[in-house]
């Protein structure tokens, strides 16, 4: 009897768990991501773009600012991740200078200082004797005083050709290492050229109309599932010659009555300036892109396409 409680409890607890992974999983296929996107130029750009979801309970910003992108991540108000594009290039491209003078005796130690100490003429009582650095200057006057053994016409002439040998064998290497560099590139040129034939010449065929007639019905989906449902962009413009100034106002006059709401242009005729700011707001669900992805993925055509042409990229290499 006990024994049958302790499995009906593990029972219960595992469908309670099972209930709970169901739950979140349908709470991150129906529940919208919403995005807002702004940007601002006034002499600077600056843009801003967060992705947020359960009532801003998850949150990624990215943020580019003064030339310096940014990317966090947020849940509520603590800081989960961080990453700055800007680190790596400054590691890359600052190296390390020392900037004052007087800070090489602290690096480089005691021996940098007994060197200063000698070139300023000052006596040092831990000196090194000369002797220990090299020859003294009796022996270099003994042994400049010396002469060396005379060397041979035909020893003089062997050094020679052999200098000449070497020369042209390393030209002869240069030219076998761009010989077989220009080969490789010929090699690979006609391989790419082949894919590109074959593949265009498959895109053509008409047995692949109705799988790009499915991928076009699916990109239409996604996009008109991901367009934002509020856009607000505001133009302050104005050029050098009021000739182009007008010819913007006679563009923007076209578009009006299509996007009088969305989009508003503030013409100046008597300065050359170009400010403005933009702002994106939209949602999207993770379940209906799931459901585009999938229902192009199950169609036929689709399946024998995506097969076709890896197959040939496995064929190929």
């Amino acid at each position: 009897m006990i024994f049958l409680n302790i499995l009906t409890i593990i029972g219960f607890v595992l469908l309670g768990i099972i209930a709970l992974i169901l739950l979140i999983l349908l709470i991150i296929l129906l529940w919208p991501f919403k995005y807002e996107i702004e940007a601002d130029y006034h002499a600077k750009f600056k843009a801003k773009a967060v992705v947020s979801f359960l009532f801003h309970l998850l949150r990624v910003i990215f943020t580019f600012e003064d030339g310096k992108p940014l990317l966090v991540a947020k849940i509520l108000w603590f800081k989960v991740y961080q990453y700055d594009f800007t680190d790596e290039e400054e590691e890359i491209s600052e190296p390390e200078f020392i900037s004052e003078p007087e800070n090489i005796d602290e690096i480089s130690g005691n021996e940098e200082k007994e060197v200063s100490d000698e070139a300023s003429g000052e006596e040092n009582p831990e000196e090194i004797p000369d002797e220990e650095f090299g020859p003294s200057k009796e022996e270099i006057d003994e042994f400049m005083a010396k002469e060396l053994p005379p060397e041979s016409p035909k020893s003089i002439i062997d050094e020679f050709f052999d200098n000449i040998e070497n020369f042209f064998s390393k030209i002869k290497e240069k030219c076998y290492n761009l010989k077989r560099s220009i080969k490789e590139f010929q090699k690979k040129y006609r391989y790419y050229s082949k894919m590109v034939r074959y593949y265009y010449k498959v895109l053509h065929y008409k047995s692949m109309e109705p799988a790009f007639q499915m991928i076009k019905k699916t990109i239409i989906g996604i996009l008109k599932h991901v367009r934002p449902r509020k856009v607000r962009v505001k133009i302050r413009y104005g050029a050098d010659n009021p000739a182009d100034t007008a010819k913007a106002v006679a563009i923007y006059s076209m578009i009006y009555p299509y996007y009088r709401k969305q989009i508003r242009l503030d013409a100046e005729f008597n300065e050359s300036v170009f400010e403005g700011n933009l702002y994106i707001k939209g949602h999207f669900q993770l379940a209906v892109l799931a459901f585009y992805a999938v229902r192009a993925y199950l169609n036929k055509h689709v399946r024998k396409m995506i097969k076709l042409f890896t197959r040939e990229g496995k064929k190929h290499g």
